[in-house]
């Protein structure tokens, strides 16, 4: 009797073992797929949007949550956090300091101190994998070489 899972029945990609039996085989999924030969993807968004707090994309063989505009993704990759709400009281502390300045007449370095510091977008999570953070700004990228490249939101990878 010859080996039913030579040559292989089951799906490449969904599979991770092929049991081998009396005229008939068995094959194993990978986490994510289903089906006699684990040819079909589970849609783990269909079911409670994948425990997403967003937005949630099916992958094959798995699932990506993913936030809004103007939301972060926390360490968890399931919650979104809004940067918004930390923007808007900077701008607020910033034409506060400079009201001061203005009736004061301060020292010129000090009022342009809010110049100089950086907020880290990168402490937030605002990047799928790579953050480089710069002054007034960041920029995100993704692991190339593991075949990944920057979405168009230029945040996430795919």
């Amino acid at each position: 009797i010859s080996n039913q899972c030579s040559p292989l029945p089951c799906h490449e990609d969904g599979y991770k073992d092929c049991i081998d039996g009396q005229a008939k085989y068995t094959c194993v999924c990978k986490p994510g797929w289903q089906g006699e030969k684990c040819e079909e993807d589970i849609n783990e968004c269909e079911d409670l949007n994948g425990g997403c707090s967003q937005r949630c994309s099916n992958l094959p063989g798995s699932y990506r949550c993913l936030c809004e505009d103007g939301y972060f993704m926390h360490s968890n990759k399931w919650d979104c956090g809004g940067r918004k709400t930390h923007l808007v009281h900077y701008f607020i502390n910033l034409l506060c300091l400079f009201a001061v300045c203005a009736m004061n007449n301060l020292n010129k370095s000090f009022c342009m101190l809010p110049f100089i510091l950086d907020i880290d977008e990168c402490a937030e999570n605002v990047c799928a994998q790579l953050c480089v953070n710069s002054p007034g700004s960041y920029s995100c990228y993704c692991d190339g070489k593991k075949g990944f490249k920057l979405s168009k939101d230029m945040k996430n990878c795919e």
